[in-house]
């Protein structure tokens, strides 16, 4: 975490931080993922039904036949993307969240967080208003840009708030070597 040994470290230099747990009994909003999209983000990633017997401990457990999702469709609250040095990219990272916080109305408000000049981060839409607990609700967020060289990463935030609680998600764009 220095920033020396670290630079341009951004979110990649948060710690796990100290547990409040009467913050963690209401967090206001969750990403929910279940096995099956950890499994077709495996596949994505190359896994076949071998690697995936060792992960899941079933042998009942394979690819969809269908074309499987990006690894970037995760409905996870990390986001993050391989680009290569030079090169322009965009890619979009839908997301679904669900409201945990206290019954009635809640609207939050997505404020994004930068921490370098060669990314642009959006989120559309940018207000998300649930009308009772439990509720689901979808965005995307949008990255674009491009990283000058190789073995360099740049981050950002998308921070939802309801004026009370604030769910950050991070965002990292890391470019590889093309060889």
């Amino acid at each position: 975490m220095d920033p020396a040994r670290n630079p341009g470290g951004g979110e990649l230099v948060y710690g796990a931080g100290q547990l409040s747990p009467a913050r963690a009994r209401d967090p206001g909003l969750v990403y929910d993922a279940r096995e099956d999209d950890y499994v077709r983000m495996l596949c994505a990633e190359g896994y076949n039904a071998t690697q995936l017997r060792v992960v899941t401990g079933s042998d009942g457990t394979a690819c969809p036949a269908a074309a499987a999702a990006a690894d970037d469709d995760l409905n996870y609250p990390t986001m993050a993307h391989h680009a290569a040095p030079g090169l322009n990219f965009t890619v979009r990272f839908p997301r679904t969240i669900t409201n945990v916080g206290a019954p009635g109305r809640s609207v939050y408000t997505a404020r994004i967080v930068s921490s370098g000049p060669y990314i642009r981060v959006t989120v559309a839409p940018r207000r998300l208003a649930f009308s009772r607990p439990l509720q689901k609700l979808s965005f995307t967020v949008t990255v674009s840009g491009a990283l000058p060289a190789g073995n360099e990463f740049v981050s950002a935030a998308v921070v939802w708030s309801d004026g009370v609680r604030q769910v950050r998600s991070p965002i990292i764009v890391h470019t590889v070597d093309v060889q």
